[in-house]
């Protein structure tokens, strides 16, 4: 369960690259004079492609700094969602981009949120992909260390299940509790316990 709710989360957020338009497309590739261009012509900064990933998303999930900036100066809704209820700090979370998570959450992007379909918060994303960084930084933004998603597995378990320890380490360095082997496993229950 824990690694295809990983799996299901890097799908939905890389599949938008087989369907994309042209805005798509350079958000993808960080082509921000080519973004520039096509909302100049017109452009819709909202759309998402066709399956469902908005400009935003895709250029935050590649770590394009300087797209985002630009998507967001050109009227983008910093909390848009992909068809999941992702939003774009979900997917640089996600993606590893620490600058554009500093970005979003200065721009003020929320923290905890957590209205997707998987319940899960930017925090939850970095801890499962083992971005120690983003943990810290989410962490000293107030990211709540104990949140759940619809599993009832908090960041903590999502970075221990794929062993970033370091993530982990951070997690519990910030109060994050060892969930209980009957949820997470006897092997997860064992390691984490360890590192109290």
């Amino acid at each position: 369960m824990k690694f295809i709710y990983g799996s299901v989360l890097g799908i939905m957020l890389g599949m938008s690259a087989a369907w994309a338009g042209p805005l798509h497309d350079a958000a993808k590739d960080g082509d921000v004079a080519r973004a520039k261009q096509l909302i100049e012509q017109g452009a819709n900064v909202a759309e998402p492609d066709e399956s469902g990933e908005p400009p935003l998303l895709i250029a935050s999930l590649n770590g394009h700094a300087d797209v985002v900036t630009l998507l967001l100066e050109r009227g983008s809704d910093i909390e848009i969602r992909n068809k999941g209820g992702l939003t774009a700090l979900h997917a640089a979370a996600y993606g590893g981009s620490l600058e554009v998570v500093e970005l979003l959450v200065a721009k003020g992007a929320a923290i905890n949120d957590q209205k997707n379909f998987y319940h899960m918060s930017p925090l939850h994303a970095a801890a499962e992909e083992g971005h120690a960084d983003i943990v810290a930084f989410l962490l000293a933004q107030k990211a709540e260390v104990e949140a759940t998603e619809r599993n009832g597995y908090t960041p903590l378990s999502q970075a221990g299940w794929r062993e970033h320890w370091d993530a982990a380490d951070l997690l519990i360095k910030a109060g994050a509790v060892c969930q209980k082997a009957d949820l997470v496993g006897q092997r997860l229950y064992d390691e984490c316990s360890k590192r109290k």
